[in-house]
């Protein structure tokens, strides 16, 4: 049975670059149903009540950024695919920390739409796959010219660097090339906790909680600090006061 095209959901504050973009998307003949946002607030709405498959997402926005949008996007249960499309160079960065599909510059070229997008549904065609793969106790990955497995549960925590991600072992670390989303999924969640949209912690290696005013962070047993989301704050406190963490309840400071 052939699949259902992908809807898309645009989200500019300016007409034009709007207007633009979805002649472009209608030009490139792979979307179904397309939509259109003239700012964060109303792109958060749009979501809530009709979550696209993929957002095409301006970034520099007033009262509310497409930066905004794509870290209310990641508290979904299935994530859209964020193409961000701009005119600043400058978020590439925090754009990928996001997990973005791609990041195109204004004016938006019509091949590299096309490329972004296809991109795009090869990701949820290969999610769609995974969602009911059980979670792995061994991971493969490089080391120097060949490869070795390595035991999940010798992982302590995993940090995202760009489109990469490290797995810090004990005594050493490797990079894979893999996205936060899936490896998250891959972890088994009673031996690891997210506790940032960047970090995975294993939960047995984590000391204590600490609350400093508004921040919080989680203290490592050997004394390294990484700080919690604001997103995932309420959780990591919940579970370190019912024990399902490895160290204490939260300590306020």
């Amino acid at each position: 049975m052939a699949r259902k095209p992908p809807s898309v959901l645009i989200v500019d504050d300016e007409p034009l670059a709007r207007t633009r973009l979805k002649a472009l998307c209608k030009r490139i003949r792979l979307f179904g149903e397309i939509a259109l946002a003239n700012g964060g607030r109303q792109a958060i709405e749009k979501i809530r009540l009709n979550p696209p498959d993929i957002v095409l997402l301006d970034v520099d926005m007033p009262e509310f950024s497409g930066l905004k949008v794509a870290e209310f996007c990641q508290g979904l249960g299935h994530m859209p695919e964020i193409i961000f499309t701009t005119a600043h160079s400058t978020y590439a960065v925090q754009a990928f920390r996001l997990e973005a599909t791609d990041y195109l510059l204004k004016p938006v070229k019509e091949s590299l739409l096309r490329e972004a997008v296809e991109r795009a549904i090869a990701n949820r065609t290969r999610a769609g796959n995974d969602r009911g793969t059980e979670t792995v106790d061994r991971l493969w990955v490089q080391d120097g010219n060949g490869a070795l497995q390595i035991m999940v549960s010798d992982i302590e925590w995993v940090e995202a660097e760009r489109d990469y991600m490290r797995l810090n072992l004990p005594d050493r670390s490797f990079l894979v090339h893999q996205s936060m989303r899936s490896l998250d999924k891959m972890l088994p969640h009673d031996l690891f906790v997210r506790v940032h949209r960047s970090t995975i912690v294993r939960r047995d290696c984590i000391a204590e909680v600490r609350r400093r005013g508004r921040k919080h962070y989680v203290i490592l047993k050997d004394g390294k600090q990484l700080p919690i989301g604001p997103r995932y704050a309420d959780r990591i406190a919940g579970s370190a006061q019912a024990g399902r963490l490895g160290g204490s309840d939260t300590v306020t400071e």
